[in-house]
């Protein structure tokens, strides 16, 4: 009974390489966790160099955590809690309960969709990325809203406004680790194979182009180079300045207007 209470609200660790390690949260105390080891309610999850786990959760949502990532889960109120390194989460079309994805400064809602989360550097030289494979979401960061949509990537760095920049879906799909080193199928595999054969089809009719090439892939994590982001931030003005954003794209934020990508 014991086990079946735990499973309730743990996650389950359904595949894991090197060091992947749990703790009680805050606690220096850390354990090796194991293919089939339950992770219980609100404990810290990291793993090391070289190293990646994937966690099944009690909402039936996936996570899969890059090398040098730790975070947290709480099944009372199904927020993953990212504090550094990289985590792709899954939420799957038919789950009820939305998914909270949080860092210190960008957070979102996730109701059945597939993304990712980033934080790299250290103190107050972090960057936070967050973006999404398939489906939609609204982002919260630097007490703004931003809408996302398939290919949408949300930056937020030290002395920069936040930012949506697009990526290039099949590209990361392809290459980044959390996609590709991993045994099991995703949840959502159907919907993230729609997008690509959407993206796919978009571009050979011209209603896209690859997104610029100054985008560069960190850990697999698309990633706008600081030399790049002000002539980017400077196109995406144009284009507002230029064009008339649909009614609900429009939004009382000011400066921080969110995005979707350019092919949805």
């Amino acid at each position: 009974m014991g086990a079946e209470l735990d499973a309730d609200t743990s996650a389950l660790v359904t595949e894991k390489v090197n060091e992947v390690d749990h703790s009680p949260q805050g606690s220096a105390d850390y354990t090796p966790a194991h293919e089939g080891t339950l992770i219980p309610d609100g404990e810290d999850v990291r793993t090391g160099p070289l190293s990646r786990a994937e966690l099944k959760l009690p909402s039936t949502s996936v996570t899969r955590l890059g090398a040098n990532t730790i975070f947290n889960y709480s099944a009372d109120t199904n927020t993953v809690d990212l504090q550094s390194g990289t985590v792709l989460f899954c939420k799957p079309k038919d789950a009820e309960q939305r998914l909270n994805i949080k860092t210190a400064a960008v957070t979102a809602a996730i109701v059945g969709t597939t993304g990712f989360v980033s934080v790299t550097g250290e103190g107050k030289n972090k960057t936070y990325i967050l973006g999404l494979i398939e489906g939609h979401a609204i982002a919260h960061a630097d007490d703004h809203p931003f809408p996302l949509g398939p290919g949408d990537a949300l930056e937020l760095a030290p002395g920069r406004a936040p930012f949506i920049f697009a990526y290039d879906v099949p590209r990361f799909v392809h290459s980044a680790p959390l996609m590709t080193k991993f045994h099991t199928t995703l949840p959502n595999q159907a919907y993230i194979d729609r997008e690509l054969a959407e993206y796919a089809d978009d571009a050979g009719r011209g209603f896209i182009t690859a997104p610029s090439s100054a985008i560069s892939y960190s850990g697999g994590v698309p990633v706008i180079p600081s030399s790049a982001l002000d002539s980017a931030q400077n196109a995406q003005d144009h284009v507002r300045d230029t064009e008339t954003p649909p009614a609900q794209s429009q939004s009382s934020s000011g400066g921080y207007q969110g995005g979707s990508s350019s092919y949805h």
